[in-house]
């Protein structure tokens, strides 16, 4: 081979070459957590790349890649405005994915996804929803609070994303509120306590008037069936059982010419 011929065989192997790295150097993967954006010329372009391998042309073409799974943003210390204007503070975690349809339509328009789209608009949806409770609610009802802000979260609805998880903790209150909060049970428990008490007296008092209700009624009837021959006979009754004590007993007993003969009983020194 001349010459000549050696060196437009070296050129095409060094074009060759160039050409297979310029091929490689295009190569891109995609994996299935990310969604692609192709960009070309500047322009982004908004026909998502799905997961694989593709090739782009450098160096008119890049690809950008969008995560569609899911993700968390944990927040400490958030502030709020309560209804009545005071100041709550939270910890809140939230989750979120990019909707894969939408990802190259928010890449567009938000080259920071996350920090100038979903930042944004969960602390104004949190905001929103927050300022519809009292802060008083944010004690009193905190089970209540939290599962109508998760769902107003998870409701929220936006075309480039979606909600997936949000756990609200820690919330802390102004002084002033939990103060007044406490002085409120405090004055809750007593009246509480006091309602006991007179409920208690009422049904002592209820007690007292049925027993004595009941003593009256048994003095009735005692006095309705008292007649003078049973009293005397009660009073001989009486008098036997006292002769027949087993002590000396010495009694002196009235009686009128209508009593009956009195039993006999033991006389102080005399024959047992």
């Amino acid at each position: 081979m001349t010459a000549r011929g050696q060196i437009a065989v070296g050129g095409l192997g060094i074009l060759l070459a160039l050409l297979i790295a310029w091929a490689a150097a295009g190569i891109r993967i995609v994996d299935n957590r990310h969604v692609g954006c192709r960009i070309r010329l500047g322009q982004i372009q908004t026909n998502e790349t799905p997961p694989g391998v593709h090739w782009v042309m450098v160096p008119i073409e890049s690809l950008a890649t969008v995560p569609i799974h899911t993700r968390i943003l944990d927040y400490k210390g958030v502030e709020v405005l309560a209804k009545d204007g005071l100041r709550i503070h939270m910890d809140i975690t939230v989750g979120y994915k990019i909707k894969p349809s939408k990802a190259c339509d928010a890449f567009l328009q938000y080259t920071e996804i996350e920090r100038g789209l979903v930042v944004p608009e969960i602390r104004s949806a949190l905001r929103k929803v927050a300022s519809q409770f009292h802060s008083t609610e944010y004690y009193e009802k905190r089970s209540e609070v939290d599962a109508k802000i998760v769902m107003a979260l998870e409701e929220l609805k936006n075309p480039y994303f979606e909600i997936v998880q949000v756990n609200i903790r820690n919330v802390v209150l102004p002084d002033s509120v939990v103060q007044a909060i406490q002085r409120k049970i405090v004055a809750k428990q007593e009246a509480e306590r006091m309602q006991f008490v007179l409920e208690r007296e009422k049904k002592e008092a209820e007690r007292k008037k049925i027993e004595a209700q009941g003593i009256a009624e048994a003095n009735r009837l005692i006095a309705g069936s008292l007649t003078e021959n049973y009293l005397k006979w009660y009073q001989i009754q009486a008098i036997k059982e006292l002769g027949q004590a087993p002590s000396n007993t010495f009694m002196i007993v009235p009686y009128d010419s209508g009593l009956f003969p009195v039993p006999t009983y033991p006389v102080p020194g005399g024959k047992k």
